[in-house]
């Protein structure tokens, strides 16, 4: 349930920023690529949330019942916990990228919103269940699980402090850049124990579940990647080539170029990437420029582009651009998109001004509407 919740939120991330185009038949897709995230009844939106609610309870739940067994002395397979963690982990940092409140309850009573410091915490509910999961996963010698707990770790602590960039919402930062000594210290860890080409990520499959993002993109054609990344085929339907070019070679971006095929060519099983070796690269880097060295953010980066075969970067562009354009094709269709048109003062060319994606940087999804007709502390009942 938490990877089928993560097809959920990276479309809807997708689609309320540059990284999706309309192209079907469902209105809703049309408020959401026009920068309109606020409404609560919002069809995709409020059709997400009872997915993304239930991998979070999922998620805990099984944390918890672990953990009772591990007290008892009836846990033989501790890493399982660990796992658990991890996944619960994924699904709080994602929640909090999103949205501006959220409701955690237990399937037989209603939950409180959290409110925005309580959003906020989910970060830090995340940071602490991957400390206690590296713990069990060192004693287990599972070093491959090591690297994603400490690889998820480094993202929820460099998320945590880019939001912070645009919480409370209204303004575009002065300094966008983040840098943040816990991410970088668990980013160096976990790239000491893998490969540049290294991704923890989700996968699909008709034995288990389909992804909504390619069941509404490959299957029912509602969205398409955005004339920003791709050349579309003539209907303006599929993707005919990648047409978002690398600032220096001149060529189609590598790396993007390998997330959109893989994903459009998987009909409605296309995987998400949690996180990558690349994305802890550019925490790095962008660790080292927010701190002047642009000698480090130089190195961080031609690791990258040495692994795509890419000529390396010797400051042809501004380095923040290099910057931008890294996790613009590095991180598509994770989620991340949104947070940094926010931060970095970009737009989306489908954004409507008069909606609030684009003249209100730092606005989240609120609570659904199906949460709010039914939740005894919304309406009042408790």
């Amino acid at each position: 349930m938490v990877g089928q919740a993560y097809g959920q939120i990276a479309l809807l991330a997708s689609a309320v920023s540059d990284e999706l185009k309309f192209t079907g038949s469902r209105d809703a897709w049309v408020q959401l690529t026009a920068g309109d995230l606020r409404d609560p009844a919002n069809e995709f939106s409020d059709a997400a949330w009872p997915i993304v609610a239930e991998g979070r309870w999922i998620a805990d739940e099984a944390v918890k019942l672990l953990k009772g067994h591990l007290a008892d002395g009836n846990l033989t397979r501790p890493i399982l916990l660990a796992e658990s963690q991890l996944y619960s982990a994924i699904i709080y940092t994602q929640i909090a990228d999103l949205w501006e409140d959220f409701v955690k309850s237990n399937r037989t009573e209603e939950g409180a919103p959290l409110g925005e410091a309580g959003v906020l915490g989910m970060y830090d509910e995340a940071v602490a269940n991957l400390t206690e999961a590296l713990s069990l996963a060192e004693s287990a010698g599972n070093t491959s699980l090591r690297a994603a707990i400490l690889a998820q770790r480094a993202r929820a602590r460099h998320a945590k402090a880019l939001r912070g960039k645009i919480t409370p919402a209204g303004q575009t930062p002065v300094n966008p850049l983040v840098s943040d000594a816990g991410a970088n210290a668990d980013a160096l860890a976990a790239l000491a124990l893998v490969g540049i080409d290294w991704d923890y990520r989700f996968t699909y499959s008709a034995n288990t579940v389909s992804n909504n993002w390619g069941a509404n993109v490959n299957e029912r054609l509602e969205l398409r990647p955005s004339d920003e990344f791709v050349t579309p085929t003539a209907d303006d339907k599929k993707v005919a080539a990648i047409s978002l070019l690398d600032p220096i070679d001149g060529v189609p971006s590598p790396a993007l170029s390998t997330i959109i095929l893989e994903a459009v060519g998987a009909r409605q099983f296309n995987p998400q990437i949690v996180v990558s070796a690349r994305e802890l690269r550019l925490i790095l880097a962008e660790s080292a420029l927010a701190g002047g060295d642009e000698a480090g953010f130089t190195t961080q980066i031609n690791l990258v582009r040495a692994g795509e075969g890419l000529s390396d970067y010797a400051g042809q562009i501004p380095a923040p651009d290099m910057l931008k354009h890294m996790r613009k094709t590095h991180l598509y269709n994770t989620g991340r998109r949104l947070l940094d048109h926010y931060r970095f003062g970009t737009k989306s060319s489908l954004w409507n001004p008069n909606f609030e994606a684009a003249n209100r940087p730092g606005t989240l999804f609120p609570i659904a509407q199906i949460e709010r007709i039914s939740n005894c502390y919304i309406i009042g009942s408790c």
